[in-house]
């Protein structure tokens, strides 16, 4: 009986010494952007969506920054690229104002860059740790980057989680690229008063 024990206790110990399998890897790919849904009426025209890219990439980069480190490199990629990130702004600025008007484009902006943020949040949230993983070398390459053509061709071809899908003009599902608004308006002729004689 002793030997029973002894030998099933060899068993058990030599069962505990023996490493786990590794864990595999899985590469992260983050999720599509989510439609919107105050959807703009129009495409995107080329610039316009180079901004909506340059835009989401800034917005993912501070996402990076606050939940995974990294607030010197987005520091020093916002210093060199601030006047470029303004003028994508001002582009999509007028954006707004083509697809709602110039009564609703500051209020539609701004829904935009607050969805925008809460879209890169709940990314990062839902990614776990994968998030970090992809993120800091996201931040690593935009860091590195030169010229305002290569920030829009790292944009263009990064994986970046949106908040409004604007199609591009051209595509075959595209709507329409311009808004005309017809407005009824009145003319009054003034007449001349002729004086009696």
């Amino acid at each position: 009986m002793r030997k029973l024990v002894i030998a099933s206790t060899l068993i058990l110990l030599a069962s505990c010494k023996a490493e786990p399998p590794p864990v595999q890897q899985v590469q992260f790919v983050p999720p599509p952007p989510s439609k919107p849904t105050d959807r703009a009426p129009i495409c995107g025209r080329p610039e316009e969506v180079a901004a909506f890219a340059a835009v989401g990439l800034q917005t993912q980069l501070m996402q990076t920054a606050l939940s995974c480190g990294g607030e010197d490199k987005y520091g020093t990629f916002v210093t060199k690229f601030q006047s470029d990130l303004r003028d994508q702004r001002k582009v999509l600025a007028l954006f707004f104002t083509r697809a709602y008007g110039s009564a609703r484009s500051r209020s539609s902006f701004d829904a935009y860059i607050t969805q925008l943020a809460n879209a890169q949040s709940q990314q990062d949230l839902k990614s776990g740790a994968s998030y970090c993983d992809f993120s800091k070398s996201q931040l690593d390459k935009a860091q590195a980057l030169a010229t305002v053509e290569d920030l829009n061709n790292f944009a263009a071809q990064s994986p970046i989680q949106q908040s409004l899908d604007v199609e591009a003009c051209g595509s075959p599902s595209a709507p329409p690229e311009t808004v005309t608004v017809h407005r009824a308006t009145r003319s009054y002729k003034k007449k001349k008063h002729t004086p009696k004689s």
